[in-house]
């Protein structure tokens, strides 16, 4: 799928006919690509029997150049019997790392599973998240950029002069399109992924794996591997989702896992830099949607959007240092939209009753609205930003038509509103915002070709005004 702002070229290939279910299932998508100006393939390209499904598969990016692929997700168990989702899947994987090596240019792997539940209509999900803050600030006051796709993590990097290089292609064989970025109170900032190997006797292991990137634009350290909750089962252990992580205030990095069962596991990295064996959190059932973040008293909490029931679970540390359950945080979200907000021990999301965009505050019983428009994605966010003399809070997402949405609020008093800026910015991934060595609002987005972009505060301006979008430095 080739996307730019306002259009979406769309070409399918598929391993099979289907059956006349999916086959309406493609013309009605069809139809909807049409409605939204769009142009799509009339008809369904059906790989011949026998043929190199990768090679088919690279044929069609290069003939396409798109920016984003939507495939099915690998390991989804029961939900794909003849493991047709999963071939398609690996197809995509191989042939979109080959493309890397060839071409340079990035392609994006969104992964999806069946979901009937699914309120946009389309019956399904994405498998995996894209990270929130995929924009962060070194130790140097330059910022990088990292985002996931088949195989590689893409890194761009800041210049001295504020332009940009980049996307590096970071290459690790076997790493799932999916990452968590996460920074400590030392600056560093840890990367968290899942990597899928074929071992010689025909499993499949998925492990845990982590890097940490110690200064802007140096080499990664090497990924260390944290194993998986299942490691006895391998089996077991495929169909875990993606790992979140968030820091103590003393350094110590929690790492956590929907385990097979729905439930969660933990492990964590002392100072001294060896892992705890992996726990297990015993409670509620959950979704693939976690959020781990940084507790009010300096350590790490995390929230989990409910499989069974509207809610989310919440886990804390207590005085013993054992993990306690709470199913008390009023927060109904939307599937896809539930995000730590900038502020310590506070949630963003839509409100799944309402649509409505709100904020969870630590030690309160019920959300906030943020008035405002009809935001489509995660928001991310910046505190503290000097605003004429107003400590304020910086939002970003993106809105229907995937353009990028900045908001800004008086720091702390969200409950006063927010005011709400329009871009004609089109988005490939909800957008990032960090602050740039001299403290300035950058907002990070990738255009239809995955081209990264940045706006950033004018200087001398009164209230948020943006400069220009750039695309300086990066191809």
């Amino acid at each position: 799928m080739a996307e730019a702002r306002g259009a979406v070229r769309v070409g399918a290939l598929c391993l099979t006919g289907g059956d006349g279910e999916g086959r309406a299932a493609f013309a009605r998508a069809v139809a909807a690509v049409g409605r939204q100006g769009g142009r799509a393939d009339d008809e369904v390209r059906v790989l011949p029997s026998g043929g190199d499904a990768a090679s088919a598969v690279l044929a069609e990016v290069r003939a396409l150049g798109p920016g984003r692929i939507l495939t099915t997700g690998a390991d989804q168990g029961p939900a794909d019997p003849d493991g047709s989702h999963e071939a398609a899947a690996l197809a995509v994987f191989r042939a979109v790392e080959a493309y890397h090596r060839e071409s340079g240019r990035p392609v994006f792997v969104d992964c999806r599973v069946l979901d009937p539940r699914a309120t946009d209509g389309s019956g399904t999900r994405p498998r995996y998240r894209f990270p929130a803050n995929w924009l962060v600030r070194g130790n140097d006051g330059r910022l990088s950029a990292y985002l996931p796709t088949a195989g590689a993590v893409l890194r761009w990097t800041e210049r001295v002069d504020g332009g940009w290089t980049g996307p590096e292609l970071l290459d690790v064989p076997g790493l799932l399109p999916a990452l968590t970025v996460a920074q400590g109170p030392d600056g560093y900032v840890r990367l968290v992924g899942l990597r899928r190997t074929e071992r010689g006797d025909g499993t499949v292991a998925t492990e845990i794996v982590c890097a940490t990137q110690y200064q802007t634009g140096r080499p990664l350290s090497p990924w260390h591997e944290l194993g998986n909750p299942h490691r006895a089962e391998p089996e077991r252990g495929r169909f875990v989702a993606l790992p979140v992580a968030a820091f103590d205030d003393d350094g110590t990095v929690h790492v956590f896992v929907r385990n097979d069962e729905h439930t969660v596991n933990t492990r964590h990295q002392g100072d001294d830099g060896v892992w705890s064996p992996w726990r297990h959190l015993r409670g509620a059932k959950t979704a693939d949607e976690m959020v781990a973040m940084r507790a009010p008293d300096g350590t790490a909490e995390l929230f989990a959007r409910l499989r069974d029931a509207p809610g989310v679970a919440r886990w804390s540390r207590t005085a013993k240092n054992a993990w306690a359950e709470d199913l008390s945080p009023n927060v109904h979200a939307y599937p896809g939209t539930l995000a730590a907000a900038p502020e310590a021990g506070a949630l963003r999301y839509t409100y799944a009753e309402t649509g409505e965009l709100c904020q969870w505050q630590w030690g309160a019983y019920g959300p906030t609205a943020l008035h405002g428009p009809d935001v489509a994605a995660r928001v991310g966010g910046m505190t503290g930003v000097d605003l004429d003399g107003w400590l304020c809070t910086v939002l970003a997402s993106t809105d229907r038509r995937g353009c990028c949405l900045i908001g800004f609020h008086v720091e702390g008093r969200h409950d006063s509103g927010v005011w709400w800026t329009a871009t004609d910015q089109w988005c490939l991934v909800p957008p990032a915002v960090a602050p740039d060595r001299h403290g300035r609002v950058t907002v990070a987005a990738l255009d239809g070709s995955a081209r990264l972009t940045t706006t950033r505060r004018a200087e001398g301006e009164r209230g948020l005004m943006l400069e220009p979008w750039d695309f300086s430095g990066t191809h």
